[in-house]
């Protein structure tokens, strides 16, 4: 069978499954399985493929057609323009957060410069720190260490296999980034920080059964169930927070596109942040909300 005519069936086998996007899916399976590029795969297009390559593809399709993510059969995900190993024990990037990533970076790098004693500049304490709370895979918080100056990040999550998979990353990506293990602020208790970010569990409960197959069967449901209303995360962010930002520190919460409005009145009723500032998505939905503490 030509190289054209096999991702044609891979095609139609992933839109048989319902499968989205069955067409990138197939592709990607073949470079993935032959280590080639999309430009290869089209000059290749009209070569015959040996039988052992052909049914080691259609292993891979009837895997993705049962609706194991593509992530997880390549163990890859382009995030920032970094590839990051993913695993079922970390929530898969999604281009959503980028969102996140790009503003908090925009606002860290604008800080005017830190002022520190002589003693603290010989100790090195000049650089902006930055918490990356929830991690999972280390994408926030790898991302920001790779493309802002003067920034030191901390990062740290509940799940041990998350900061595994993390420190993974930031070992290969070459990112300095200190990566800890506990419940929420536990591991950062004494610490204060120039800039919080975060992207926690924020889908509702009931919601959790109506999600894709490929999230609700094979990401990690804790790294999804924001409790009954979506929100239990953002409680504990918001009233802790405030003890370990600098003053003027920010903050950016990644929400759900319905959450904006109860996060500004949780910020709001608090009294110890500025009034939330909403920043949408690519799509236009509502993604991020920034504040600061006053």
């Amino acid at each position: 069978m030509k190289t054209r005519m096999l991702v044609n069936e891979g095609e139609h086998r992933l839109s048989r499954a319902f499968c989205m996007d069955p067409k990138i899916d197939a592709e990607e399976l073949y470079c993935f399985l032959t280590g080639m590029d999309k430009v290869t795969l089209f000059l290749k297009a009209e070569e015959e493929v040996k039988p052992e390559t052909e049914e080691k593809y259609f292993e891979l399709i009837e895997k993705r057609a049962g609706r194991v993510p593509l992530q997880h059969i390549t163990g890859k995900q382009e995030f920032m323009g970094y590839t990051f190993n993913v695993s079922p024990d970390v929530l898969i990037p999604r281009q959503d957060t980028e969102t996140l990533v790009v503003e908090a970076a925009r606002v860290i790098q604008d800080m005017p410069p830190k002022k520190t004693s002589f003693i603290e500049r010989m100790k090195g304490e000049k650089d902006r720190e930055v918490l990356d709370l929830c991690c999972g895979s280390g994408a926030i918080g790898i991302s920001m260490a790779k493309i802002c100056l003067g920034i030191k990040v901390t990062a740290c999550d509940i799940s041990s296999a998350a900061v595994e998979n993390a420190v993974e990353n930031a070992k290969k990506l070459r990112a300095k980034v200190k990566f800890l293990h506990g419940d929420m602020f536990e591991p950062v208790r004494d610490r204060t920080f120039d800039m919080i970010v975060t992207n926690p569990p924020y889908i509702k409960t009931s919601m959790l059964s109506i999600l894709q197959e490929e999230v609700k069967g094979h990401e990690p449901l804790n790294a999804l169930d924001g409790g009954r209303d979506g929100l239990k995360f953002y409680r504990t962010i918001v009233e802790k927070a405030q003890s370990h930002l600098k003053s003027g520190g920010y903050l950016f919460m990644e929400i759900g596109h319905d959450q904006a409005e109860d996060l500004r009145k949780m910020l709001k009723d608090s009294g110890k942040y500025t009034p939330a500032e909403v920043i949408r998505d690519l799509p236009g939905k509502d993604r991020v909300v920034k504040c600061q503490l006053k």
